[in-house]
Formats: C-alpha cells, sequence, structure tokens
C-alpha cells in the first residue's frame, strides 16, 4: 500500500486533489444516505470500485490504467440507476433535498472521471499498461 500511495503522490497535483477532494468525497456521501435508494446505489459502487482498486493497485504495486475498466464497470450501470432516480423511473417515489442535491452531485462528478476514464481505458486496450510506481514521477 505504501507503494501506491506514493505513485498517487506522484500523479499531477490537479489530479490528486480532483480524487481526494471531490471524486471520493461525492461518493464516499452515499454512505451517509444508506436508507435511499440513490445512497445504496452509490455506496455499492463505491465499495466495488475501492476494493477492485485497491487490489490492482496491490497487485501492479501501483497505479495502472486498468483501474479505469473497473470505474467504467461501476460507474455507467450507475449512471443509469441515478439517471432512472432523478427522473421517477425507480427508486425512492420522492427524492428529499440532500438525496436529490447527492444524486445530482455524483452523476455529475462521475460523468466526468468517466470522461477520463475512456480515455485511459482506451489507452490501456490499446497496449499503454505501464504501471506508475513511486519512483516513476
Amino acid at each position: 500500500m505504501v507503494d501506491s500511495w506514493h505513485a498517487f503522490r506522484a500523479l499531477p497535483l490537479w489530479l490528486q486533489a480532483w480524487v481526494a477532494l471531490i471524486l471520493m468525497p461525492a461518493n464516499a456521501a452515499g454512505l451517509l444516505f444508506l436508507d435511499t435508494f440513490s445512497g445504496r446505489a452509490i455506496s455499492l459502487a463505491l465499495v466495488l470500485v475501492v476494493i477492485a482498486n485497491v487490489a490492482l493497485m496491490l497487485y501492479h504495486r501501483g497505479m495502472n490504467r486498468d483501474m479505469s475498466v473497473v470505474h467504467l464497470l461501476a460507474w455507467l450501470p450507475l449512471e443509469i440507476l441515478l439517471l432512472g432516480a432523478l427522473g421517477g423511473v425507480w427508486g425512492d417515489d420522492t427524492l428529499s433535498r440532500p438525496v436529490w442535491a447527492l444524486t445530482v452531485t455524483v452523476v455529475m462528478v462521475n460523468a466526468i472521471s468517466l470522461f477520463f476514464d475512456l480515455i485511459d481505458a482506451w489507452r490501456w486496450w490499446h497496449g499503454e499498461r505501464m504501471t506508475l510506481h513511486p519512483k516513476h514521477h
């Protein structure tokens, strides 16, 4: 895990800030709303992403573009579920203001992240599989 932490710290500062201050907190906020459809969906996706990506970081002893594939597999279905919840297709009958705000925030934040994940997954699929190790900064 120490190697993975150092690899994370070797990322550009803007990316570290994005992950630590926006991406993770927005998704982790779902844990505060486990009594709602959106909260459970966000929390489940978060747990799946964390477990899979920690396993990949331990395996690679750093960060690899294959982590973006995990985001695609978890967050694309999550986006569909959350958009359906916002549209009243499924989930809670009504969304309280905090749940609505959480749902909209996670949809927007994860959509931005998925844009970058699509690029990284494409690059990984086409052979760019170097792992960022602490010594690669």
